[in-house]
């Protein structure tokens, strides 16, 4: 039995390998061609910089520097939609060449030959698990880059807009790197409970302090400002004298600031480092806890769609399979991208933690009718 169901898992195994490396190639082939001339434009840079001998060299290399770590990321994205593809494929092979049939005529169950691809679907979501709480973290500066930056090791150095702190100050500089945790020309307004500025603080450098929780300044200078009523007149502005500065104390650290400025990169950290962005103000305490409750959901909705998508194929008569793959494809694609919706989405009046397992409580009790309704 057990040399049954390793050939079963090989099988589905096999398929899920195919048909993953198919849909990635072909992301990449439309990203080439959409995207050629951003391709040739850094391989030229590249070229021109000596790192190779000529562009041909570079241009392979660009592609392959740009789109190698985002195999983990699509394997992310497309474990659900590959698993019940790969099940419908294996389970129609077996068909085809009778093997279903002379499994019953022994006397083994339909159902043996659905745990067996089960098994291997659950292996693949926890490999999942894992790829969301340690590959991707690693890899979450190179796939934020957009394509002026291929070729490079992390993303470029961009502008940071107005961004508000814990104690309601504003920070906002003409640039910062990622790669350096470094802040160009950086201004920092400290404000009052009625949002008054009472300093502002200029830094031609900050260099981010993960000991020292705050932005260590080069070349700075705080100036203090307050307000005295006049009676009925209006009000005086006093501003004192500039003094030298060295440090800030701020919890918007430069993963809140990559958070702030890439929509899809708090999505690429662990758990912990989640957590630890929404209390440095990153994103909110809901978006932290859908995030961290969608790996957790998504791997339990991606098994419910493959156990309810199984039934089509595993029938105990062959016949014509190409009605059941239509009838699968028309449940599992809405299926999945609904369920990825709802877990995104922040639903008005529900929680958080209610919504993004609401996909699970729905795909649960069709899971159970499906299997109790399956004629093995």
């Amino acid at each position: 039995m057990l040399l049954l169901d390793r050939w079963i898992a090989r099988r589905f195994f096999g398929n899920f390998a195919l048909i993953f490396s198919v849909m990635f190639l072909f992301a990449v082939s439309i990203d080439t061609i959409l995207q050629l001339d951003a391709y040739i434009e850094m391989s030229r840079l590249a070229v021109k910089a000596g790192r190779f001998p000529g562009l041909w060299a570079a241009l392979p290399i660009a592609i392959i520097d740009y789109h190698a770590p985002r195999v983990f990321q699509f394997f992310a994205y497309m474990v659900g939609m590959c698993s019940v593809a790969a099940a419908g494929f294996t389970l129609t092979q077996m068909v085809r060449t009778r093997e279903i049939v002379a499994m019953l005529a022994a006397g083994i169950s339909l159902w043996r030959v659905g745990v067996s691809i089960l098994g291997v679907a659950v292996a693949l979501n926890l490999a999942q698990l894992v790829n969301g709480e340690v590959l991707l973290p690693r890899l979450a500066p190179l796939l934020v880059r957009e394509h002026s930056a291929i070729l490079q090791p992390t993303v470029q150095s961009f502008p940071v807009k107005l961004i508000e702190d814990r104690q309601r100050n504003l920070l906002l500089a003409s640039s910062f790197d990622p790669a350096t945790a470094t802040a160009r020309n950086l201004i920092v307004l400290e404000r009052d409970e009625r949002g008054a500025a009472t300093r502002r603080i200029e830094a031609a450098t900050a260099i981010w302090s993960v000991e020292r929780g705050g932005w260590i300044l080069q070349d700075a200078t705080a100036t203090r400002r307050s307000t005295r009523s006049t009676g009925d007149g209006p009000r005086e502005v006093q501003i004192a004298a500039a003094e030298p500065i060295d440090f800030i104390a701020s919890d918007v650290a430069p993963r809140a600031i990559l958070a702030r400025r890439f929509r899809g990169f708090a999505q690429l950290l662990s758990s912990p480092q989640i957590t630890e962005l929404a209390s440095e103000g990153g994103i909110g305490i809901p978006a932290a806890t859908r995030l961290i409750g969608q790996r957790f959901a998504g791997a339990c909705a991606n098994l419910l769609m493959l156990v309810i998508c199984m039934p089509f194929f595993l029938v105990r008569v062959p016949k014509n399979m190409l009605r059941p793959s239509v009838i699968c494809a028309a449940v599992a694609v809405p299926g999945l991208l609904g369920a990825l919706f709802t877990m995104t989405v922040d639903l008005p009046g529900v929680p958080a933690t209610v919504g993004v397992f609401l996909p699970v409580a729905l795909l649960l009790p069709i899971a159970a009718w499906r299997l109790g309704a399956l004629r093995s």
